[in-house]
C-alpha cells in the first residue's frame, strides 16, 4: 500500500529550515529533548526500482540553498532529495509535484497553486514517523495543509498544528525508535502497523 506523506506548499523553503523545524515537529510529537541528526542526502541513483548509489550527504551551503516547495522552470529545487535518521537506515524519500506546467507559472503567482511535497518513507516506525515531521514541517513552513495516505486518525486533520497536538505523546521518553514505535501504536486504525521498528543496521535504505 502506498503510505506516503503529503504536504501542499505555497510559498518554498530552504532544506536547513525544513529539516530544523522537522527536529522540533519530532519532539514534540515525541517527547523527546534530545534527537538524532536528520542528514539529507542528493543523487541517489536507481536501477529499476533498486537503489544502486546511495548519493551524497549535503553540506550546510548547500543545505541553506537548495528550496523545498519551488517547483517550476528556473527553479533552484533540487527533484531528488532523501532525508536519513543519523546512525540508521531508515530513509524518507522527497517527490515534488507541481500541477501547473512550466508555461504556466505565471499562472501559479495569480492563483497561488501549491506545489506537493510528497514524503515516502521506509515502511518502519522510525520512517513513517520521520516523515510524518518532515511533512507537518512542510506544511506549516510552506503556509499550506498536512495529508497522509494511512488511517492515523478516525476524522482527516490538514492543519499542521492541529494534527501535532492531536497526535503528540503525553509522557517522554528518551530512545528515539522506542518512542517511534509508542507513536505509530496509538492509531489503532493501522492493527500495529508498521510491524518493524527500524531497519537493521547494515539493511540497504529503500525509499525510493
Amino acid at each position: 500500500m502506498s503510505v506516503d506523506l503529503v504536504a501542499t506548499m505555497r510559498v518554498p523553503v530552504p532544506v536547513d529550515g525544513l529539516v530544523a523545524t522537522a527536529r522540533e515537529t519530532l519532539a514534540r510529537l515525541l517527547g523527546m529533548g534530545t534527537l538524532p541528526v536528520i542528514h539529507v542526502i542528493a543523487d541517489r541513483v536507481f536501477d529499476q526500482g533498486c537503489l544502486v548509489d546511495e548519493g551524497r550527504r549535503l553540506g550546510p551551503r548547500e543545505l541553506g540553498a537548495v528550496l523545498v516547495g519551488a517547483c517550476g522552470a528556473g527553479s533552484p529545487t533540487e527533484r531528488d532529495l532523501a532525508f536519513r535518521v543519523a546512525g540508521a537506515q531508515d530513509t524518507v524519500g522527497l517527490i515534488m509535484w507541481d500541477p501547473c506546467e512550466p508555461a504556466d507559472q505565471e499562472a501559479r503567482q495569480e492563483h497561488r497553486e501549491p506545489v506537493h511535497a510528497v514524503f515516502s518513507p521506509t515502511r518502519t516506525c522510525v520512517g513513517v514517523v520521520t516523515a510524518t515531521a518532515l511533512a507537518l514541517a512542510a506544511g506549516s513552513l510552506g503556509g499550506g495543509e498536512f495529508g497522509a495516505e494511512i488511517s492515523m486518525l478516525e476524522s482527516a486533520e490538514s492543519d499542521p498544528a492541529r494534527m501535532i497536538e492531536l497526535t503528540r505523546l503525553r509522557d517522554r521518553g528518551d530512545d528515539f525508535p522506542a518512542r517511534c514505535e509508542r507513536f505509530m501504536r496509538q492509531f489503532t486504525r493501522l492493527n500495529g502497523w508498521p510491524r518493524d521498528v527500524r531497519l537493521p543496521p547494515h539493511a540497504g535504505a529503500g525509499a525510493g
